[in-house]
């Protein structure tokens, strides 16, 4: 009698742990989806430096030069280091990839299996995530950037 008490217990707690699992890996596939593009985004976050330090350049009239003198030094370091950063996230961009549409993938089989609640949000969400992350492959495999 009192394995008939439990096996629904578990039943019930199982479902709610897949339901709270999906939730985590549309979490994840988004993080990995943001991750994606700080590779993308990193040179452009590079040129607007570069274009900070020439504006500041123009708008003192070079008396940043003499403010401070290695200005220039200090400039072409920090783009350096940014370089650096977008390098990074280039070179794992297809293992972030990855991880954004398994996520999304395994999000949406676990958030479609619960039969008593609809999680639409979550759901539109990981689709977009996949459609979102294979058109980033395809721009990048293409080496547009």
């Amino acid at each position: 009698m009192q394995n008939s008490h439990t096996t629904p217990l578990l039943r019930n707690d199982l479902k709610e742990f897949l339901i709270r699992l999906g939730k985590i890996f549309s979490n994840i596939s988004i993080l990995a989806l943001l991750l994606c593009f700080s590779g993308i985004l990193s040179f452009v976050a590079t040129a607007f430096i570069l274009l900070i330090g020439l504006v500041v350049i123009i708008l003192s009239i070079g008396t940043i030069f003499v403010i401070v003198p290695n200005y220039f030094d200090i400039l072409m370091s920090t783009s350096e280091v940014s370089l650096k950063i977008s390098a990074f996230f280039l070179e794992n961009f297809y293992i972030f990839a990855s991880i954004a549409i398994i996520g999304a993938i395994l999000s949406l089989v676990l958030l479609l299996l619960d039969k008593r609640t609809k999680h639409i949000g979550r759901i539109v969400i990981s689709s977009i995530v996949i459609a979102i992350v294979i058109i980033a492959i395809i721009v990048v495999a293409t080496e547009v950037i």
